[in-house]
């Protein structure tokens, strides 16, 4: 399932779990699961576990979001890697019987991730360079109001490189490297993205991409399903298509139509 450095599990805080349900359903295709009493909702695409569905305590003030979980060899050393540099640490070390342990962190900038390291079925399987199937997990993006910071605040929790380029119409774009973890090609493979946070956004955030056959199409079925579009469709030559969304909750999600060439 997992990979040191790799985000590989993703999970939908959210105020309302059936509506959430619903509209990811009707969108995706996925499918959920809930085991006995407990309240974690499992969420699926095909035959693979993808993430989950938590709901928010009825007063909380944490607002509706996806979190990523990247893996980790010990939680214990990413939380005082954390605290050392300066992030935060919102929910402690947790056990999951037959899973394995996570906790939930906050950079400089305040974005939440949680640090994961997995146990169970499949933990020990070699990680391939087979692309993430369509309706899955394709991307995670951090927009921070500091990249700077953030780059190097990563790079002292999880290792990851920084490799920055100019994109025309997006300033600076930096990708963020699992160092010494190589492709096909021997390249460090990528970790995720990192850029500004556009003027006026409150928080800095990671945003997860779901990977798509036709963003066009997938933006039209979910405003119709109550979504709200907060980036307008716009391809990256060589990346592909893509476009950044609100649920009904106001959880911020993104799609990516992968390019073909």
């Amino acid at each position: 399932m997992g990979a040191a450095s790799k985000f590989v599990w993703h999970d939908l805080m959210t105020t309302h779990v059936e509506d959430a349900k619903k509209f990811y359903g009707e969108i995706f295709g996925w499918k959920f699961r809930s085991d006995g009493k407990d309240p974690y909702t499992h969420v699926s695409a095909g035959d693979q576990d993808i993430g989950g569905m938590v709901l928010l305590d009825k007063g909380d003030k944490t607002p509706a979001s996806w979190v990523g979980y990247v893996g980790v060899d010990d939680v214990d050393v990413a939380l005082a890697a954390v605290t050392k540099n300066g992030g935060k640490v919102f929910v402690p070390k947790t056990a999951i019987p037959n899973v394995g342990e996570f906790a939930l962190a906050g950079d400089r900038q305040g974005a939440a991730f949680s640090p994961f390291h997995y146990t169970g079925p499949g933990a020990d399987a070699p990680e391939t360079n087979v692309p993430p199937p369509l309706y899955t997990f394709c991307w995670d993006e951090l927009l921070s109001s500091d990249p700077d910071d953030a780059a190097a605040f990563y790079s002292a929790i999880f290792g990851w490189g920084a490799d920055r380029m100019e994109m025309p119409g997006f300033g600076t774009y930096t990708l963020l490297k699992r160092t010494g973890i190589k492709d096909e090609m021997g390249v460090d493979k990528n970790a995720g993205g990192l850029m500004k946070a556009p003027p006026g956004m409150p928080v800095s955030f990671w945003q997860t991409y779901v990977a798509v056959p036709d963003t066009d199409k997938l933006i039209a079925k979910a405003t119709q399903n109550g979504a709200q579009l907060t980036v307008p469709p716009m391809s990256v030559p060589g990346v592909g298509r893509f476009a950044a969304l609100l649920d009904p909750q106001k959880a911020s999600f993104a799609v990516l139509a992968p390019s073909t060439t």
